[in-house]
């Protein structure tokens, strides 16, 4: 009778701690899917600023120089996974050629065309334009967290002299 009580007690063990390690796995799972959606805050309005004209500004040197070491080493590791120094070079090409530099813009008053967001991929999403000196840049941004600090995701700049 004890042999049989021992050996019920020890499969209701197995069992419970099969159970446990279900529910461990479920909550991991749950919590992979919820973390995206509820890991970010908007930064505060003064922290947007930093991040729209210190990421202008970082762009419009890679452009000056047409080195894009610096502002790749700055992005995120997901941006720096997906495009090389090279492949921004190249895209970014014709900022050089028609000299489309506007190092004194980020310094100007700009408008914001959205309110910042995180989108559904929990990208922190910001864009507007800046006028000035002759020229008007439009730029959408895409920042990701890395190791809690906004880093660049994604870049869409369009210069036009006016």
């Amino acid at each position: 009778m004890t042999i049989a009580l021992l050996s019920l007690i020890s499969r209701f063990k197995r069992e419970l701690l099969a159970l446990a390690g279900i529910v461990v796995a479920l909550l991991m799972i749950t919590a992979a899917f919820l973390a995206p959606a509820y890991a970010a805050e908007l930064p505060s309005d003064d922290d947007q600023d930093v991040l729209i004209r210190s990421t202008l500004a970082s762009f419009n040197d890679a452009n000056v120089t047409g080195n894009y070491a610096v502002f790749m080493a700055k992005a995120s590791k997901q941006f720096q996974e997906q495009v090389t120094p090279e492949k921004m070079a190249a895209g970014f090409e014709p900022f050089r050629r028609n000299k489309l530099f506007f190092e004194s813009i980020v310094t100007d008053d700009y408008e914001s065309y959205d309110k910042a967001v995180i989108d559904s991929e929990g990208a922190l999403v910001l864009a507007g334009a800046f006028k000035g000196d002759g020229m008007e840049v439009a730029y959408k941004l895409r920042f990701v967290q890395n190791d809690s600090e906004w880093k660049l995701l994604g870049i869409t700049v369009n210069a036009k002299k006016i």
